[in-house]
């Protein structure tokens, strides 16, 4: 080849190597340039747009509609007075604490086990969560998700929410679901529950208090009856019905009789002075002696060897006492028993609802303006945090 068409041919070679080149260079250069951007832009990308994006579209297109329906109740007690805004030493404190200790039995109750299988029995509460309206993150059972019982307590948990008030001593019940219709019947429902426990922890505080008090008047009445037929056996043994009353007699009796022999030795002796030789002081020293034995007689009454009175006395006298006693132990018995079932009704609890559960007319949730606001504003002061703390340690490094 001539030296000519040499030159050409590398002024064409070169002449297509300069024309070719930057269109290869530009082409070779995109991915660098977009991995350059990339990673000068990670930390946007990765704490504001990302986050942003996902949460925008997850309430916009995502998140379905859930209707709250809300109710305010107080459990209080005519003997309990509810004494807000006083402190700890004031005389009633105490009572408002035990009111408020009830307030939170029943808010315990709401979210529980117990009260989930009841709306599950009896309103077929599973359905309400798995209704057409519900989204794939809230529904229940979710799509490759657990279907226990458990599960589904942990998406009931979440549905209901209750809180108490400690300076109004009101509670507020709070039923999320994705119909209107659902929310209120599931937070009537829960009210209902709850008044029923309300009743069944006042009959058993009513039989915890009453029932001692019957068990002592039902021991007393015993001892009391047992007390009075010991007395009327030892009346119907002794054939007396009341030996104080014959005692109290026989000393009378000898009372009298010794006044007699008194007055029969005061004229003995008068007789004998005026008159020693008097036919009479025969009769009267007879008439001493009659009335000097009537009076050993019934002294033998009270004391004698045969059927002495004082012992049976004795005897009566106790058994009186402990029939007494037996009554009175009966009667502050039964006193004990009507304070016991006056206590039982002034610690009766009421259940009563400030306000009823309604049907919603808008839903209430998700708040997507208010979420999407804290969303953008949290990952852009996190990413400025982040930019700051970076920027500074750049700073920092040794050139």
């Amino acid at each position: 080849m001539s030296e000519p068409r040499r030159i050409a041919a590398s002024g064409r070679v070169v002449a297509l190597t300069r024309a070719t080149r930057p269109a290869e260079a530009a082409r070779a250069g995109w991915p660098q340039r977009a991995r350059t951007m990339l990673g000068r832009h990670v930390l946007a990308l990765t704490i504001v747009a990302v986050p942003c994006g996902v949460a925008l579209a997850y309430l916009g297109l995502v998140a379905a509609d859930r209707y709250a329906s809300e109710a305010a109740f107080v459990v209080r007690s005519p003997g309990r007075p509810q004494l807000p805004g006083l402190g700890a030493s004031a005389p009633g404190a105490a009572l408002a604490v035990r009111t408020g200790d009830d307030a939170h039995a029943v808010i315990h109750f709401m979210r529980s086990r117990d009260a989930l299988d009841l709306l599950v029995r009896e309103h077929d509460f599973e359905a309400m969560l798995a209704r057409p309206e519900a989204d794939l993150v809230s529904r229940f059972p979710r799509p490759f998700g657990r279907t226990d019982f458990e599960a589904l307590f942990e998406r009931f948990r979440t549905a209901v929410t209750v809180h108490y008030d400690q300076a109004t001593g009101i509670s507020m019940l709070e039923v999320q679901l994705f119909r209107p219709e659902d929310a209120a019947a599931v937070a009537r429902a829960l009210l209902t529950a709850s008044e029923g426990l309300v009743n069944r922890l006042n009959m058993r505080a009513r039989q915890d208090i009453v029932a001692a008090a019957e068990t002592d008047v039902v021991l007393a009445r015993a001892k009391a009856g047992e007390a009075r037929d010991r007395l009327t056996r030892f009346r119907a043994r002794e054939g007396l019905l009341d030996p104080t009353r014959t005692a109290l007699a026989v000393e009378q009796n000898i009372g009298k009789l010794a006044y007699e022999v008194a007055q029969a030795n005061a004229q003995l002796s008068e007789t004998r002075r005026v008159s020693p030789q008097s036919p009479q002081i025969g009769a009267l020293l007879g008439r001493i002696r009659s009335l000097q034995a009537e009076i050993d007689q019934e002294r033998a009454r009270i004391g004698g060897q045969d059927v002495p009175l004082a012992p049976r006395l004795a005897e009566y006298e106790r058994l009186v006492l402990e029939t007494g006693f037996a009554d009175k132990a009966q009667e502050t018995a039964l006193a004990a028993l009507e304070a016991a079932r006056t206590e039982a009704v002034r610690q009766q609890l009421y259940l009563e609802r400030v306000v009823d559960p309604r049907v919603p007319d808008y839903p209430a949730y998700p708040k997507r303006l208010l979420w999407s606001v804290l969303v953008v504003v949290t990952s852009l002061a996190t990413f400025a945090i982040l930019r700051a703390f970076i920027g500074n340690l750049r700073a920092h490094e040794p050139r």
